[in-house]
């Protein structure tokens, strides 16, 4: 299981919710470190617990900016891998599938970059 610090979790003992606030380790293992609700911090072990809610920070303006431009350059790249395989005399499917790569590609390098700056979860 993979968890953040920020993420709400379910121990299954008692059913009560926690967000986890680190992790601990000891001669048995990895526990969890979970806040509850009433301000006290728990250490439970990770097969006790059930992920309910992942953490994630509202988008800022530059976010959003950065994901419009990005929109728009993945549309520009498909227009221009489109153009470009009917100019060498492709046909429309081919055409179509090397536009689709193209805005693709920019996807995916925008959301690789996305995931690599994302929050970090570990393993427990």
């Amino acid at each position: 299981m993979q968890l953040a610090i920020g993420d709400v979790v379910r121990d299954r003992g008692d059913m009560a919710l926690a967000t986890v606030a680190g992790m601990a380790t000891n001669s048995e293992g990895n526990l969890v470190a979970l806040q509850l609700s009433g301000g006290g911090v728990r250490l439970t072990a990770p097969y006790d617990l059930e992920v309910v809610a992942r953490h994630s920070r509202p988008p800022s303006a530059a976010h959003t900016v950065v994901s419009v431009l990005t929109l728009v350059v993945a549309l520009a790249a498909a227009v221009i891998g489109w153009r470009s395989a009917q100019e060498l005399g492709a046909g429309w499917p081919l055409a179509l599938l090397t536009g689709l790569g193209c805005c693709t590609a920019v996807k995916l390098t925008y959301d690789s970059g996305r995931r690599l700056t994302g929050p970090r979860r570990f393993r427990v």
